[in-house]
């Protein structure tokens, strides 16, 4: 039997408002050693087998499209209660050179717009609104 732990969390670059709120909750009892809380979830899995390798790349799969959003969180993947084991973490940024490439090829694909001259906006009218007549009472 495999016992794995999987740990996901916000990633680092994502705002975490309960793990926000934690931390001034600790600072407020007192604790000002604390600068920062982050919090998450932690699951538990038991699998059936002996085969290591197998179960890595099914959790792997697991942790990816049903324990985390990959948009917003990272994880951490850990076989038997030991040290993380180069479990893949999604918090990887990628290179500051890169993002930068990327963005100068997209600008470089845009087709430029057409120009068009812009027509004056008319004002428009302020609509007066009267009272109603008052009714006679029979």
């Amino acid at each position: 039997m495999i016992r794995a732990q999987v740990i996901v969390r916000p990633r680092a670059s994502i705002f975490d408002p309960q793990g926000d709120a934690v931390c001034r909750a600790i600072q407020h009892l007192g604790v000002s050693t604390v600068k920062q809380a982050h919090v998450g979830k932690c699951i538990e899995l038991e699998l059936e087998g002996t085969d290591l390798a197998k179960a890595r790349t099914q959790l792997e799969t697991i942790c990816k499209d049903l324990l985390s959003n990959p948009v917003i969180e990272d994880y951490v993947l850990t076989f038997n209660g030991a040290a993380p084991s180069k479990a893949k973490t999604l918090s990887k940024p990628a290179p500051k050179k890169a993002i930068k490439k990327t963005v100068v090829k997209a600008k470089a694909a845009k087709k430029p717009a057409k120009k068009t001259t812009a027509k004056p906006v008319k004002k428009a009218k302020k609509i007066v609104r009267r009272a109603a007549p008052k009714r006679k009472k029979r």
